[in-house]
């Protein structure tokens, strides 16, 4: 019997993230072109307007950064930009002129609704060679794999060392720290 790469897990190219990353830069490359090329935003940006796209009041920028699952510095910069291109609004909260909310001006409303229907194709090609069953399957399973890396992330992750991204290292363990006999990834 031969073991599938998911059983296997020999190399890096049997590794699911690896895996799942290979397909995210195949698919995400034509969503760039088309994003960048075609209509001058990046694809964060377009995210910022996907997760903006129904949301008439607007969002906090926190918010938004929360539903992309980005960070805020990366987030806020995303908004400044957008916010150049008038593609998005900035609404300060009545009971708070320190906060706002960001939503779609009628350009980035525009543009969304050009731009939704070519990334939707895009996706609906790459599933094409999936029948009705199996496009369900994968639904199933990539919701109970996002499920499992959520708990996870909360059972393993406060154990797991913390990266000094400044300096692209991991941060040095304080002496007689417990490292909970994990090993690094």
């Amino acid at each position: 019997m031969t073991l599938s790469p998911s059983q296997r897990l020999a190399s890096v190219d049997d590794l699911l993230l690896y895996r799942l990353g290979q397909l995210s830069a195949a698919a995400g490359a034509m969503v760039v072109r088309l994003c960048e090329g075609g209509y001058g935003i990046t694809r964060r940006e377009w995210g910022v307007l996907a997760q903006l796209q129904g949301h008439p009041d607007g969002l906090l920028p926190s918010e938004l950064a929360d539903r992309m699952h980005r960070d805020r510095a990366r987030t806020s910069r995303a908004i400044t930009t957008l916010l150049g291109k008038r593609l998005i609004e900035r609404t300060s909260l009545p009971h708070d002129r320190r906060s706002v909310r960001v939503s779609l001006s009628p350009a980035g409303q525009s543009l969304y609704a050009q731009l939704m229907p070519q990334i939707q194709a895009i996706n609906s090609r790459i599933l094409s060679v999936l029948s009705p069953d199996e496009a369900a399957s994968l639904d199933d399973a990539l919701e109970r794999l996002r499920i499992q890396a959520l708990v996870l992330q909360v059972t393993l992750g406060p154990d797991l060392p913390k990266a000094d991204r400044r300096r692209g290292r991991a941060k040095p363990v304080a002496r007689g720290a417990r490292r909970s006999g994990l090993e690094p990834l």
